[in-house]
């Protein structure tokens, strides 16, 4: 056995080597004979490969457990094995072994073999060890780097690129591919410049150069490149400088992530907080923006900013006949005119329901802003076909003028002020603002606080005026007018508050308590002759079924409840209705007015002639007769018109076997013309003023 014989001494070209040399060396060397048994060993090589001398001695190398591998790590075929190439060409040959294949922790070697002829015809070899395990394990530590690097690189989600100092992108993923719909080739050697948006490019220049003079690490930001077909692609930018070991730099990496949908988003979401959803006009918020801007701008260059507060009118009425769908697309189309009819520049907003707001920036006086506003009114108020109708948008508007040192809520405000005005003036109109028209809004303000007070405090009471047979002037029914007991101003006629408490929606409050007390009234004096009239508006008409506050009750079923609690028969009880409030009248409101009139609760039409369509008016609602409005009785007696119409109204109730009543007659001559006329009741100061319940029906002292 090889193992048992002693080995020869060894010599290189009949030279032996001396033991304390060969011991010496750091590096294993083992002698191996022309079989490739090993036949001399140094210490070195005992360790390294954790064999003593006696193991290694007499060991064909072939039995040990190693694997071999060329320079790039693939391994080696035996035919390729350094001892196997020296015995074949006689050349040294070199591998890279891995010992201990089975081992977490495999030992690496260089061994070379170089070739020696210490016997006659037999080609021996030197074979030396040198431990390469750190460096073998560095490298697979960087060629596994390296892979993970790639295939991180390659396979991200988002898009990314080496991209050269000079701004060329060196390498790029198939998710930047993507994102920019540019191919590999189209990338690779391009600028970033070309496919940037030209606004972002001097940020993302400055950003470099701080890159590169090192006072940016990394920088991040939202940009826009540019895509082939044109298109706008929104990326979160993220850029780090790679730098050598001296510091300075070598290249950029880039991470782009593709934000465009988060980005169209965010804009959505923004321009909903921004821009009115029917129109696209700027909405409340942009408005005071824009406004508060313009106001800074021209505060400085002496030129004025106008502000139009529009609405339009009788838009309800539209709605309410048309539907909802009719009246979204008329604001849609109002929008549209007002937008092309104003100067680029200025701004058109709709803040809620029909109200527009138009900033005219830039405008000379009062007059040159007057003259726009003209000339939107003209384009807005032009016929309009929708669902088969032609309508004709009309606007109210109220304007006000400031030269900059104004705030914006306030202007806005003073503008809505000034088309209050308008409106109450008789709309499809605009106004400019004054001082004056703020301290009457005030006043309302204060006057509709008060009223809320005055309702919770029952501050309320009623006078009631005489309503007589003209022929006789015998008196047969009685009108119930409201009175308000003012703490400071003392007693406040009708005038002085209910079209503020109307607009503030208070009259619903004032109404319930006036039905029960002139229902009340009725309960305690039996023998008054006839019936009480009580005034209605038309907001608490059609509002529902019965509540516990008489604010948000309906008026046919709080009527029949208060006459049943109160044990009053319906015949007693009249209502009126102003003409103007059954012409706007909505389908709810005409079932309570049939409610009513089922009830046995007669229904008078107050103020005649001052509607759109009399005989309309009184042909489509349960009406039982009407009041010729006070405006008629005045001019009695002119010989002209109003005459006329005072005699064909009055047939017209006689036609109509209806109850007519003439308001306002204060003279003898006015009398004597009514009943000339063919009227058969009326009611004024001649029969009568307006008094409390203490003076028609006086206490009588019995203490005597």
């Amino acid at each position: 056995m090889l193992g048992t014989n002693p080995p020869r001494p060894v010599s290189l070209g009949g030279v032996r080597l001396p033991d304390a040399m060969v011991d010496a060396l750091q590096e294993g060397v083992l002698i191996c004979d022309a079989r490739g048994v090993v036949v001399d060993v140094n210490e070195a090589a005992g360790t390294i490969l954790t064999l003593d001398r006696d193991s290694l001695l007499g060991l064909d190398l072939a039995a040990l457990d190693y694997d071999a591998a060329d320079a790039e790590g693939s391994l080696l075929p035996s035919e390729d094995l350094p001892v196997a190439v020296v015995r074949r060409t006689n050349q040294p040959a070199s591998a890279t072994v891995k010992v201990r294949r089975g081992s977490p922790n495999p030992l690496w070697l260089r061994a070379t073999a170089i070739p020696f002829v210490p016997v006659a015809d037999e080609v021996w070899c030197m074979v030396t060890l040198t431990d390469v395990t750190g460096a073998q394990n560095a490298q697979q530590r960087l060629r596994h780097s390296e892979e993970t690097f790639r295939l991180t690189f390659e396979d991200a989600p988002i898009g990314m690129a080496i991209v050269s100092l000079d701004g060329r992108y060196v390498e790029v993923n198939r998710a930047l591919t993507e994102s920019l719909q540019r191919t590999r080739e189209e990338l690779v050697g391009a600028s970033f410049e070309d496919i940037t948006h030209p606004d972002d490019l001097p940020s993302d220049l400055a950003h470099g150069a701080r890159l590169l003079d090192g006072s940016l690490d990394s920088f991040q930001v939202d940009k826009r490149y540019l895509t082939p077909g044109g298109d706008t692609m929104w990326a979160r930018l993220t850029v780090s400088v790679v730098r050598d070991g001296d510091g300075s730099p070598v290249h950029f990496v880039n991470q782009i992530e593709d934000v465009t949908e988060m980005r169209l988003a965010q804009e959505q979401l923004e321009r909903r907080a921004l821009y009115d959803h029917l129109t696209g006009l700027a909405n409340r918020s942009l408005l005071l923006d824009r406004l508060a801007h313009a106001l800074t701008q021209h505060a400085r260059t002496g030129n004025l900013v106008a502000v139009a507060f529009a609405d339009l009118d009788h838009f309800k009425r539209l709605n309410d006949s048309l539907g909802h769908d009719a009246g979204d697309r008329m604001l849609r189309a109002v929008a549209e005119r007002m937008t092309a009819a104003v100067r680029p520049g200025d701004t058109v907003a709709r803040i809620g329901g029909d109200e527009f707001v138009v900033v005219l920036e830039g405008v000379d006086s009062a007059e040159h802003a007057g003259e726009l506003l003209d000339e939107l009114l003209t384009a807005v108020e032009l016929p309009l076909h929708i669902d088969g109708h032609e309508v004709v948008p009309r606007l109210s508007a109220g304007l006000t003028v400031n030269d900059g040192t104004g705030v914006a809520e306030e202007v806005l405000r003073d503008a809505d002020t000034a088309l209050y005005v308008a409106k109450d003036a008789g709309r499809s109109r605009w106004e400019v603002y004054h001082d004056v028209y703020r301290r009457d809004a005030l006043r309302r303000l204060s006057v509709e606080t008060e009223l809320r007070t005055a309702i919770d405090r029952g501050q309320f009471l009623l006078h009631y005026q005489p309503v007589v047979e003209l022929d006789t002037r015998r008196t047969v029914a009685h009108e119930a007018l409201v009175r308000w007991m003012h703490p400071r101003r003392g007693l406040l006629l009708p005038g002085e508050f209910v079209q503020i408490a109307e607009e503030s929606d208070l009259i619903n409050g004032i109404g319930g308590w006036v039905l029960r007390e002139a229902v009340e009234f009725l309960a305690r004096h039996p023998e008054l002759p006839g019936k009480v009239y009580i005034n209605v508006s038309p907001r608490q008409l059609g509002r529902g079924t019965p509540a516990t506050d008489d604010r948000d009750a309906g008026l046919a079923p709080l009527v029949e409840q208060v006459l049943r609690a109160n044990d009053v028969p319906a015949s007693r009880l009249g209502i009126e209705i102003t003409e103007n409030g059954v012409l706007q009248a909505t389908e709810q409101t005409r079932e309570d007015l049939e409610q009513l009139a089922a009830l046995g609760v007669e229904l008078l039409l107050d103020d005649f002639g001052t509607g759109f369509s009399a005989l309309t008016s009184v042909l489509s609602t349960p009406v039982s007769g009407l009041k010729l409005d006070r405006s008629f009785t005045v001019r009695l007696g002119d010989g002209a018109a109003c005459d006329r119409i005072s005699t064909a109204i009055a047939a017209l109730v006689d036609s109509l076997s209806s109850h007519g009543v003439v308001e306002g007659i204060e003279t003898e001559k006015q009398w004597a013309l009514a009943l000339g006329h063919g009227w058969t009741h009326g009611q004024g100061w001649l029969f009568g003023h307006a008094v409390a319940e203490s003076a028609l029906f006086p206490v009588v002292d019995t203490s005597f």
